[in-house]
């Protein structure tokens, strides 16, 4: 054994002796350090807004990609379970999210944070109310004014309210009641939003110009709460909202009169085989040069099943009721489209966490091709495009 041990010990101090002259040679060099840095500016051109809810108690964060490649662009930082706005010229980020001692619970705020989109950088932090809905992301529980004045947040305690925040001043204007409704829906001239109430009826807050008073009216019943609910997602074909329910029921209505009123409604599954519904988080969106709504469908509907993955994504001509195009798709469940002649089509997978970017053709019945995705690394229910 003591001869094994000599042995080693010569071995260990030869080698040592050899590579004594190397490290005095390296400590001679001089140790040049590498300098790290980041852009000043997000890249320019068209985006797409991703937002990536964190319900751990950790970082959210509002994600920029390019609208071209998907390529990561810039990010925003939030709290736990954030929701977002995006200004109508993408220069301005709003995120609303929850910040807790201990991370998921303890002591908390919820707070208002705005960037800007050019830098990426926070602007601006404004205090709310610790009454901020802590659900999964839907564009409806965070909504701009018309005019961009007024930010308007969810509540939900769990009594339902929404936060009044008055942007110009960067403060709270007041807090609206609106018991047994929710969703956020606002309108295309002045201070007033609609929301969603449990018997099928819309509620229409109407605010003062200062933002600290209102009036509210009731719609007549617009859906079945029992037998057909509506999602909470909407978009807009020409000054009318639109909303889909479960079974596929497009509801189409009017809210300038200062109180919802129905358009018209449209089955878009009419005449098709396999019990198919809606399916997913973002349905329903509307691409106004051509009168096309773009829906995530999938077959074999049943309760329950709203928010599963599609396996299509539906081009319905509302102009003229008729289904256009059945694109399959794996794993969709939010879509988006722009408002283009020739429109593209963004998408979120929330099981493969992917944003994905389809072309549209409108030669071919406004089918979908997918031609680029990313990553988003985390749950994602919401997006939206900029120019």
């Amino acid at each position: 054994m003591a001869k094994k041990f000599l042995v080693l010990t010569c071995s260990a101090l030869l080698a040592a002796q050899m590579a004594a002259p190397h490290a005095a040679w390296a400590e001679d060099e001089a140790f040049v350090p590498e300098k790290i840095s980041a852009k000043e500016h997000v890249d320019p051109g068209p985006k797409v807004f991703v937002n990536v809810q964190n319900w751990s108690g950790g970082p959210s964060v509002v994600r920029m990609y390019s609208a071209d490649d998907l390529s990561v662009v810039g990010t925003a930082d939030a709290g736990a379970q954030s929701h977002f706005a995006i200004s109508g010229d993408g220069k301005t980020i709003y995120i609303v999210s929850g910040y807790y001692s201990r991370l998921s619970s303890g002591t908390g705020e919820h707070v208002l944070r705005i960037f800007d989109t050019d830098t990426a950088t926070l602007t601006k932090e404004i205090q709310l109310p610790l009454k901020v809905t802590q659900y999964t992301d839907d564009a409806a529980l965070m909504q701009l004014s018309a005019d961009e004045k007024y930010l308007y947040v969810q509540n939900a305690t769990p009594a339902t309210s929404v936060t009044v925040v008055d942007l110009e001043k960067g403060e709270v204007a007041q807090e609206v009641p609106s018991p047994g409704c929710f969703g956020i829906y606002p309108t295309l001239k002045g201070h007033a939003y609609s929301t969603i109430c449990g018997d099928g009826t819309f509620t229409t807050m109407t605010l003062t110009e200062d933002g600290k008073s209102f009036s509210s009216k009731k719609s007549e019943p617009v859906f079945d709460p029992e037998d057909d609910p509506i999602y909470l997602s909407f978009d807009r074909a020409g000054t009318d909202l639109l909303f889909i329910s479960y079974k596929g029921v497009v509801h189409r209505l009017a809210d300038a009169g200062g109180v919802i009123t129905q358009v018209s409604t449209t089955t878009i599954t009419d005449g098709v085989d396999g019990n198919w519904g809606t399916s997913g988080y973002t349905v329903v969106s509307y691409n106004e040069p051509n009168g096309i709504l773009f829906v995530p469908m999938a077959p074999d509907r049943h309760d329950g099943s709203h928010y599963h993955d599609a396996s299509e994504i539906w081009a319905y001509d509302l102009k003229n009721d008729k289904l256009l195009y059945r694109t399959p798709v794996e794993g969709i469940t939010s879509v988006i489209t722009t408002d283009d002649k020739v429109p593209t089509l963004y998408a979120l997978d929330i099981g493969g966490g992917k944003v994905v970017k389809f072309d549209v053709d409108p030669e071919a019945k406004f089918a979908a091709k997918k031609v680029a995705e990313h990553d988003t690394k985390g749950f994602t229910t919401t997006l939206a495009a900029r120019p």
